[in-house]
């Protein structure tokens, strides 16, 4: 994976800035228009008559409008103005409807925490911006696909999807791509993300935080085969955080366990009936029970507190970490349970996943060329670790209860939990 310098940065910045002047400009509420001239007429006694004449709604010249004070006469002083009365004109007011924007994900907000504090994050920049934002969440490739045709039907300014599986987004992308709609890609699929023509990726470094994990667990003296859990099978991204633990592991061999979000396959009668967590949390038991297991790495909350409950279950002092940050892992970390865990940055990916789209729109309402300023840019966040050291002075970040998920974005229940990522 590439990083991405300051530069970037800086032209992110800037790009912030003007876009909400810009879209500050496109979204002004009212238009006042109205177009007049003045008619002037000298008459046989030597005054000047002067009217005013308005363009109608059908582009065609009014009567002339006659004011009582309209004559100047003849002997009038010299640089010195007068005026007519005044005289009512009629004015267009034109209700202009913000722009649309859409944030694609690939979980729902209420079964992933990561995605509600992104989706949550996306919406207030959409409302910081001034424009419509469409919120998508979806559990597979398909869903994503078709949520994608179905913000085109919208006819947004821009796009900001996430790329887990870039091969099955292709399609629909290329679709919004020719329909004249800027893209671009943020969370998973940095590597993926010149394949499809992305303007610009903004995510996780996901490789560098699986080797931070397993350098962590390294200087912790952990040994044996690391468990490195994988919660959405096709997810590229996670792959990544996997492959660079694997790099950078020392104590063993990594072995990867996927569990499918949709929930237990079919063709496991043993666990049928099952939640995911609870399907993973026997996974985890058996695999323990099985021998040779020192470490396990989790790659988001919901796995890490599963994870958490088949380590208890199975009586082992197995070693756990994971991605993902709440109250409840970094009381964990605190507590001995986790060694630590790796922060991923939801909100800032969902805020700058916006940031992007409008700095995109900006460029092009000022004639300039997105494509070329971008340039296929990426700006890869560095993974931030908390240990124990860390893990209580992080709880201080929640002010206030998790936020709600999107109305637009995923199923409507909720859920009413410590903030989450």
């Amino acid at each position: 994976m590439k990083r991405v310098g300051k530069s970037h940065l800086l032209t992110l910045v800037i790009g912030l800035v003007l876009g909400a002047i810009t879209l500050g400009v496109v979204q002004a509420a009212i238009s006042v228009t109205s177009e007049v001239r003045v008619g002037v007429k000298r008459l046989a006694d030597g005054r000047v008559e002067v009217k005013l004449q308005q363009l109608d709604a059908d582009q065609s010249w009014n009567d002339l409008e006659l004011p009582p004070a309209r004559f100047l006469t003849a002997d009038a002083p010299v640089d010195r103005w007068r005026y007519t009365n005044p005289v009512d004109v009629t004015v267009v007011i034109e209700e202009r409807q913000p722009p649309v924007m859409c944030v694609l994900g690939h979980a729902y907000p209420t079964e992933d925490r990561f995605w509600r504090w992104t989706l949550s994050a996306a919406d207030v920049a959409g409302y910081q911006y001034g424009v419509d934002m469409v919120l998508y969440a979806a559990r597979d490739s398909a869903e994503h696909a078709a949520d994608l045709r179905d913000c085109i039907s919208h006819d947004p300014i821009t796009i900001a999807t996430s790329l887990p599986y870039a091969d099955d987004l292709r399609e629909p992308i290329a679709e919004a791509q020719a329909a004249g709609i800027q893209v671009v890609t943020f969370n998973s699929g940095a590597e993926d993300a010149d394949s499809v023509g992305s303007l610009l990726h903004i995510g996780l470094d996901d490789f560098a935080g699986g080797v931070r994990a397993g350098d962590e667990f390294d200087e912790a003296g952990v040994s044996g085969t690391l468990l490195c859990i994988i919660h959405e099978e096709d997810n590229v991204g996670l792959r990544d955080r996997c492959d660079g633990i694997e790099q950078s592991y020392d104590g063993g061999e990594v072995e990867r366990i996927s569990v499918d979000l949709s929930g237990v396959p079919d063709d496991d009668a043993e666990h049928q009936g099952r939640t995911q967590p609870q399907y993973l949390q026997s996974l985890i038991v058996e695999r323990i029970a099985a021998g040779d297991v020192g470490a396990i790495l989790t790659l988001n909350h919901d796995s890490a507190v599963a994870a958490m409950s088949a380590v208890e279950e199975a009586g082992s002092d197995t070693a756990l970490a994971s991605f993902g940050f709440s109250d409840t892992l970094a009381d964990a970390v605190r507590d001995g349970q986790l060694l630590f865990v790796v922060w991923d940055h939801p909100v800032v990916q969902g805020y700058l996943a916006v940031s992007a789209m409008a700095m995109a729109y900006t460029l092009e309402l000022s004639q300039l060329n997105a494509e070329v300023f971008f340039n296929g840019a990426k700006i890869l966040i560095e993974p931030t670790l908390a240990d124990r050291e860390r893990a209580s002075e992080l709880k201080s970040m929640f002010a206030g209860p998790p936020p709600s998920p999107p109305d637009d974005a995923g199923d409507d229940s909720t859920e009413s939990e410590e903030p989450e990522s």
